[in-house]
């Protein structure tokens, strides 16, 4: 029997008693149109992910040779997720004895009924030789069955769960009052901590300084380069002095312009070296210096 194609498997083994080991066509393989057992999305997507990763089933599925249509009695999440993880064949169990449909609905259900269950003290202490995160997650051990392991389950599991974090909204919108009532709803929903809101046409430019910083700063990781940002921001308003407790201004308010003549830019560099060497300002506070010209000049001395 070894080598048979004839039934739309390849036998490898004959086992005896109406069981072979065979190698079969995902394409071939006819479900069951009820099956008792259910798995969770999250467990299927797991599994999809191990078969995935191994290139095949590590438990060999049941089949049943059902007049030349192979039906499956045990193995139906197996062989779904073997389907989304791109296997074309599988090595099955298949019974060619000839059963009945009582039978086949028999089998399935002892198949599902009889898989047992797991002793809870046994259980945790396999859980704790695992040490690799990756291994925690394959093997798809549920919170809810462990205690001692449990806090080093969350370290490797979930580290995130332990951070204070913060929502943070920045939108960029055109000029148009509808667009800020979507804006406004939904951000009725996520609770963001912050909302900043400016011209749709500055998205861009934002973009393009964020991805020139990290190239400029060798910073890869959005959050970081963010994070640099601001801290360059902050040592800027150090460097001037800046006191929140205080009124400020922008001297462009005052002046209209943030540029000067270059000859009146160096008559202004020769006073405020002057004046830093005097001691009457410093480089954080080289602004005061036009404050006591303008106090001069209006009480007239």
């Amino acid at each position: 029997m070894a080598g048979e194609q004839s039934k739309n498997y390849e036998v490898i083994y004959d086992m005896g008693s109406g069981l072979v080991i065979a190698k079969v066509s995902i394409d071939k393989l006819k479900e069951q149109d009820i099956n008792a057992r259910i798995m969770k999305n999250e467990m299927q997507d797991q599994l999809t992910a191990n078969i995935a990763k191994r290139g095949q089933l590590e438990s060999l599925p049941l089949l049943v040779n059902v007049n030349g249509v192979l039906e499956i009695i045990s193995g139906h999440h197996r062989i779904k997720s073997a389907r989304a993880a791109g296997l074309k064949e599988i090595i099955a169990l298949v019974d060619e004895s000839g059963l009945s449909r009582s039978q086949i609905a028999a089998k399935q259900l002892a198949h599902n009924a009889i898989s047992g269950f797991d002793d809870d003290s046994t259980l945790r202490e396999i859980v704790k030789m695992i040490t690799d995160v990756d291994d925690m997650i394959e093997s798809f051990i549920g919170k809810d069955i462990l205690e001692e392991p449990l806090s080093e389950y969350e370290k490797m599991l979930s580290p995130a769960v332990s951070f204070d974090f913060k929502n943070v909204v920045f939108a960029f919108l055109p000029h148009q009052v509808k667009d800020m009532d979507v804006l406004v709803k939904n951000l009725e929903v996520s609770s963001p901590e912050i909302i900043g809101v400016a011209a749709y046409e500055q998205c861009q430019g934002f973009v393009e300084a964020l991805a020139r910083y990290q190239k400029f700063t060798d910073i890869r990781n959005v959050g970081a380069a963010i994070h640099s940002m601001v801290q360059s921001v902050n040592e800027k308003m150090d460097e001037a002095g800046f006191n929140e407790e205080e009124d400020w201004t922008y001297l462009t308010k005052l002046f209209g312009s943030s540029a000067v003549p270059g000859e009146a830019a160096k008559v202004m560099q020769q006073a405020i070296k002057k004046a830093e060497k005097e001691g009457t300002i410093t480089s954080k506070n080289r602004w005061q210096l036009i404050e006591y010209l303008c106090a001069d000049y209006i009480s007239g001395s």
